[in-house]
């Protein structure tokens, strides 16, 4: 039981700590689509984090100060599916008179159990902005999205979503 328990445990903080991954489709010279895929235990807000803190980075990457989003979209592809049970152990306790025998087996079964795959999926079409251009002073402003540290984010990139 405690084998079992130690697995869970480790599964779960792989899935926590590999919670997000983006990919960024260039469509024009000041705008992307940003899909961002985050594992189950992130949630939709998790996904929706690191999609906004992406475009974001991105925004400040190619060189622009401010974005707007266009367009989003969201997806839970989420689903729980029960396993078989891994092992079988039988113990057996029996027990000759003459020629009867008495007696009893038992069988255990472990491991398996529920597992939850699939992701959270966000998207969002996002078109870039610089001092100027219409749309400029509603737009969001990149640095101030990602916070102080915005300069440490962009060169490293966005934290899972645990964080």
């Amino acid at each position: 039981m405690a084998k079992s328990t130690l697995i869970s445990a480790l599964l779960t903080v792989a899935a926590l700590t590999a919670c997000a991954k983006t990919s960024v489709t260039p469509i024009s010279n000041n705008q992307f689509l940003l899909s961002a895929s985050a594992a189950p235990a992130c949630g939709k807000a998790g996904a929706a984090r690191v999609a906004s803190q992406m475009a974001a980075v991105e925004t400040i990457r190619r060189g622009y100060p401010r974005y707007v989003v266009l367009g989003a979209n969201s997806e839970n592809n989420v689903s729980v599916i029960n396993r078989s049970p891994t092992y079988a152990a039988t113990t057996s306790n029996y027990s000759v008179y003459g020629n009867q025998i008495y007696g009893n087996s038992t069988t255990s079964f472990g491991g398996g159990g529920p597992m939850v795959i699939g992701s959270r999926d966000a998207d969002l079409r996002v078109l870039m902005l610089k001092p100027g251009e219409q749309g400029f002073e509603q737009g969001i402003d990149a640095k101030q999205t990602l916070g102080a540290n915005w300069a440490e984010i962009v060169k490293k990139g966005v934290k899972p979503c645990t964080e």
